[in-house]
C-alpha cells in the first residue's frame, strides 16, 4: 500500500461516516460535504433524509430547495424527489408525461443517528459503528462541543488524540508537565478494526479547584484509557485518581474535502457530588483550550495525508499507538480495495487481528 490516507481516498467510502449533528438537521434542506461529495439533509415528515446534493436534471443543489407536500423540491425547475431519491413529479412535463428512469438523486448506502450525530455509510461499510456505553451512563453529565472545522486532515486529527508524546510542549498552557516528556511504557491491545490502549501520564492539574485553595498539588497524573475504532474515532476516558472524577472524550471526525475536515467532540464528566454551573462552565472552556492548543497546530499542516506506509516518517517506541493505527487504516484499505475489484466482498474482518491479542509495535 504506497499512496496515503488522504480525506477522499475511495476505500473511505466502505466506512460510517458522521455527516451533521443531528440538532443542525430540521425542515429546511441544510448541504454538508463528505469524501469530497456534497450532500443534502433534511427531514421529511419527521423522517431523515440525505441525498447527493445535486439534482439530474440540471445538477443544481437541492439543499438551495425546499420541502413541498411530502417531497424535496428543487428550486430551479421544481422537480420532486422522495426520500429515496426518486423523481415523483416534473412540472415541465405534460399531464401524465413519463418520468425517465435517469431522473434520481444519488443515496448512501445507509443513514444512521447515533450519540447525538448523523452517521453516513456511503456504501456497504466493512467497519461497524462503536458501541460507546458511557452515553447510557446516568451518572455523567454530557457536553457536546461546537464542531471544530478547518483546514486538517481527518488521520492527522486522530493521530494527534492518540499521541502522548506532545502533551509536555503542546499543551504547556493546560496541564503539561515536564514530567511527562518520556512517556511511559504502555501496551497495545488489538480489538476488531481498532485497539486499546492504558498509560498513567504525570499532569499540573491547573483545573483542580483545590490546587487553587492549597488542599492538592498541582503535580498529579491521570489514568488514560484510549480506544480507536477505524478510521476517525477516539473514545478516551480519563480518571483522576488525586483530583477525583472523571471525564469521558468522543471524537468522530468528518472527511468533507481533500482540504477540511469536521471534528465532533462530546464531554461525558463524572463527578463526586456533582458540578455547580459554574464548576461544569469551567471544565468545559478548560477542554475547549486544549483542543485550542492542539488544533492551533494541525492549522499550520502543510501535509493532510497520512502515510500508511511506515517507511515514510520516523517512528519511536513511543509511537505504538500512532504506528498501530497506520496498520489498521492500511487493512481497511486493503479490504476496501479488494470488495472494489470483486462483485463478491467476502469476509472483509479477516483483516483485523483477534480481539484482545497483544500488538508488539515495535518501531
Amino acid at each position: 500500500m504506497d499512496r496515503p490516507l488522504s480525506n477522499v481516498d475511495p476505500a473511505l467510502r466502505r466506512a460510517w461516516h458522521p455527516i451533521a449533528r443531528s440538532t443542525q438537521v430540521a425542515d429546511d434542506p441544510v448541504k454538508a460535504w463528505l469524501l469530497g461529495v456534497p450532500y443534502v439533509l433534511v427531514r421529511i415528515d419527521g423522517e431523515l433524509v440525505v441525498l447527493e446534493d445535486l439534482c439530474p436534471h440540471r445538477l443544481a443543489p437541492l439543499s438551495a430547495g425546499r420541502v413541498v407536500d411530502g417531497s424535496l423540491e428543487c428550486a430551479y425547475h421544481g422537480w420532486r424527489f422522495d426520500s429515496t431519491g426518486a423523481c415523483i413529479s416534473i412540472p415541465s412535463l405534460a399531464v401524465g408525461g413519463r418520468v425517465p428512469p435517469k431522473a434520481r438523486c444519488g443515496a448512501p448506502f445507509a443513514v444512521v443517528e447515533r450519540y447525538g450525530l448523523v452517521f453516513v455509510a456511503p456504501e456497504e461499510p466493512i467497519v461497524p459503528l462503536p458501541d460507546i456505553k458511557a452515553y447510557d451512563d446516568p451518572e455523567r453529565v454530557r457536553v457536546d462541543m461546537d464542531p471544530f472545522t478547518g483546514a486538517f486532515g481527518a488521520g492527522m486529527l486522530i493521530d494527534n488524540q492518540l499521541d502522548m508524546a506532545h502533551f509536555a510542549y503542546l499543551h504547556r498552557g493546560t496541564f503539561g508537565t515536564e514530567q511527562a516528556a518520556v512517556t511511559p511504557a504502555y501496551e497495545v491491545v488489538r480489538e476488531p478494526w481498532g485497539f486499546t490502549v492504558d498509560a498513567d501520564i504525570p499532569i499540573a492539574a491547573s483545573n483542580d479547584p483545590g490546587v487553587v485553595s492549597g488542599i492538592r498539588p498541582l503535580d498529579q497524573y491521570r489514568t488514560m484509557h484510549y480506544r480507536c475504532v477505524a478510521p476517525f474515532h477516539v473514545e478516551l476516558h480519563l480518571d483522576y485518581p488525586v483530583m477525583g472524577g472523571s471525564n469521558v472524550i468522543t471524537f468522530f471526525v468528518q472527511p468533507e474535502t481533500a482540504n477540511r475536515s469536521t471534528m465532533y467532540v462530546s464531554l461525558l464528566f463524572a463527578q463526586p457530588g456533582g458540578f455547580t454551573d459554574a464548576e461544569l462552565a469551567e471544565r468545559v472552556a478548560f477542554e475547549y483550550r486544549v483542543i485550542g492548543e492542539d488544533l492551533a497546530l494541525q492549522g499550520t499542516f502543510d501535509v493532510l495525508e497520512l502515510p500508511v506506509d511506515l517507511t515514510v516518517e520516523c517512528h519511536v517506541r513511543a509511537d505504538r499507538a500512532s504506528v498501530e493505527y497506520r496498520r489498521i487504516l492500511r487493512s481497511l484499505m486493503a479490504a476496501a480495495d479488494a470488495a472494489a475489484g470483486s462483485a463478491v466482498v467476502g469476509n472483509a474482518a479477516a483483516n483485523a487481528h483477534p480481539a484482545g491479542e497483544a500488538v508488539t509495535a515495535d518501531a
